[in-house]
């Protein structure tokens, strides 16, 4: 019996383990990796795999149960939502008619681990001029997320960080080529490069209309980037002296989709920590260690109680 109470304990610590579920604590659970299955040119999201564990759907509401997605998202604390500001600009009415939705990798998904939260307010930046500047958002939402292994915090850089950037991703549920209509969208993703901002301001670019809050990615070539419905999603990348993964930008616009020297655009979260902090109210999360178990003390010395009761049964077993 009390090799069998330990062995419980030792599970849920595990369990605790691996799922970091401290929501508010922590941010940054790992994308599971890049697979090779045929945003446009990307590939679908595996369902269950926590690739994009922050990632949102922006959605309309029809009814009490039916959306339709609009724009993408990553959720920054259990109460907040980072997007782009061009995803709300001239809207109806988003308080009473938008939602969004965390736990899917399709728009069509539902079931028990899918959870939906109305907003209660979308701070948009001061300076957002209706266009290009400025187009980041913060959307507090009426209820916070309960973080899940599929539903937890995405990592922003602050701006003392410094960020190695290995691997770029991008995902969203945007079209998948340039003129798609689509009612039932996957979550896709792509793997992209940073393109240097002096290249891609440059004349058979973008000509300088790069600012310097912005971050752009993709492919020379094109073929492989975001498009629209992807707006507000994250640029996520993997950091080469830490396993860390962060969100350095939010996608914001281009020219058509994934075209030759057009790559997708983004906004600095790094640029913006600071505009983000003022108006959340509190500090970010941090990212998730390694390896960590969640325990209270009290848990912790419930096992190492049992521990020495096992240790006394074995002594008295061999004598």
């Amino acid at each position: 019996m009390i090799l069998l109470r330990l062995l419980i304990l030792l599970a849920l610590c595990g369990a605790a383990d691996s799922t970091s579920n401290t929501c508010g604590q922590v941010c940054g659970l790992r994308p599971a990796p890049y697979s090779t299955m045929r945003v446009v040119g990307g590939v679908n999201v595996r369902p269950g795999k926590g690739a994009w564990a922050g990632i949102v759907s922006v959605q309309s509401l029809r009814t009490d149960t039916l959306f339709s997605h609009n724009c993408g998202g990553t959720i920054i604390r259990p109460q907040w939502v980072l997007s782009a500001a061009h995803c709300f600009i001239n809207r109806t009415n988003p308080l009473s008619e938008w939602g969004m939705v965390a736990g899917i990798t399709s728009t069509a998904e539902s079931g028990p681990h899918v959870q939906i939260r109305r907003i209660k307010q979308v701070k948009m930046h001061e300076l957002y001029d209706g266009a290009l500047r400025h187009d980041i958002a913060l959307v507090e939402l009426t209820k916070p997320f309960e973080c899940t292994p599929s539903i937890q915090l995405a990592c922003l850089p602050g701006p003392t960080v410094k960020v190695s950037p290995l691997n770029c991703y991008v995902a969203g549920w945007g079209d998948t080529e340039a003129k798609t209509v689509a009612q039932a969208r996957p979550l896709k993703e792509a793997k992209v490069h940073l393109i240097d901002t002096q290249l891609c301001n440059s004349s058979d670019w973008y000509g300088g209309i790069v600012e310097a809050d912005n971050v752009c990615a993709g492919h020379a070539k094109g073929g492989m980037n975001t498009c629209q419905g992807d707006s507000g999603g994250p640029l996520i990348c993997k950091d080469s002296k830490a396993d860390i993964f962060w969100e350095v930008g939010l996608t914001s616009w281009a020219v058509g989709c994934a075209r030759p020297k057009k790559p997708s655009v983004f906004v600095s979260t790094q640029y913006y920590y600071n505009w983000i902090m003022k108006h959340i109210g509190q500090s970010l999360a941090t990212p998730a260690p390694v390896k960590s178990c969640p325990f209270p003390r009290k848990k912790l010395l419930q096992f190492f109680n049992l521990l020495q009761e096992l240790l006394k049964f074995l002594k008295a077993e061999t004598a």
